[in-house]
């Protein structure tokens, strides 16, 4: 007979594709990381030096592009939507407490499923929701057990991916997001926009980013300021960042590593993070990792 297979092995690193989305769990000071197309429906969580796989007792159903982020009010990391397999758009709202996962979402009105842009708002003291898969016209805010709709009569972004970080020093939410394709090379226009907690507000500037991809808009407590994160037309391609002022952009230099391929910024109480995945050679793939911004470069937070 041929032997006993023994019980699967319990991967050490996620890994992932592309999809996959990333928090921080200010609770426990902890990166929580849900989803993408390689670990559909696996929660890991990052201690500052390596990946752990947790096993909640319940959990969302597998999916990627999820939009997660972490809510003061219920101490929890909020999960909205997201892409199931092949391509059907979800509109569930979960609630990770450091150990498990709770179904939030009692509300008969949801927001669109899919994708979508989340972040706190501290000004207005409201978790705040983007669908990109919306016409525009319609933002949505958690209450705690249900989401509730707020219109405006104008389209205030065009649909597709969106980036939203809260500026502590205007005390205000902002948002990126792609406008007009400009062309080979340069990529799309991003466009800036404030939410007042009624309507949204685009702000012009003298300088304009653009980019391929938008890996994220967040607040660096380095350098105070929120830095908007892009990548250019392959991952042979510097990242593209910018400084935000307050009202323009000023573009930094760009940075030569790491070269990813996917990748996610989020900020914990004392750095700029982004979780990536690296890709050290064409056609190679290694393991999601994390790099903090001393303000200047990208310091991997483990030596490979």
């Amino acid at each position: 007979m041929p032997p006993a297979s023994g019980p699967p092995a319990i991967p050490k690193d996620p890994f992932s594709t592309d999809g996959y989305s990333a928090a921080e769990d200010i609770a426990v000071n902890r990166l929580v990381m849900f989803g993408g197309d390689l670990s559909l429906d696996q929660t890991w969580t990052w201690n500052g030096g390596a990946w752990t796989l947790q096993h909640p007792r319940t959990s969302p159903s597998g999916r990627e592009e999820a939009a997660l982020a972490y809510d003061p009010q219920l101490q929890m990391v909020l999960l909205f939507g997201g892409i199931a397999p092949p391509q059907n758009g979800l509109d569930d709202t979960w609630g990770w407490d450091g150990t498990t996962w709770h179904d939030l979402d009692t509300g008969s009105n949801r927001p669109p499923p899919g994708e979508a842009a989340m972040a706190w708002d501290p000004a207005l003291h409201a978790m705040v929701l983007a669908p990109a898969s919306s016409s525009g016209t319609d933002t949505w805010t958690w209450s705690g057990t249900h989401w509730v709709e707020h219109r405006q009569a104008e389209p205030w972004m065009p649909t597709g991916r969106l980036a939203l970080a809260f500026d502590p020093v205007a005390q205000v939410l902002t948002a990126v997001g792609f406008g007009n394709v400009i062309g080979p090379g340069a990529g799309s226009r991003i466009e800036t926009w404030t939410w007042d907690g009624a309507a949204w507000r685009q702000i012009s500037t003298a300088h304009v980013p653009s980019a391929y991809g938008i890996l994220g808009l967040d607040w660096d407590p380095v350098t105070a300021r929120l830095l908007l994160f892009g990548d250019g037309p392959g991952t042979e391609s510097p990242l593209r960042q910018w400084s935000w002022t307050g009202n323009d952009w000023t573009q930094l230099a760009g940075v030569l590593e790491p070269k990813i391929i996917e990748g996610l910024l989020t900020a914990d109480t004392g750095a700029l993070l982004l979780v990536g995945e690296l890709s050290e050679s064409e056609g190679m793939l290694t393991p999601i990792d994390v790099w903090r911004w001393t303000g200047t470069a990208w310091k991997a937070q483990r030596a490979r």
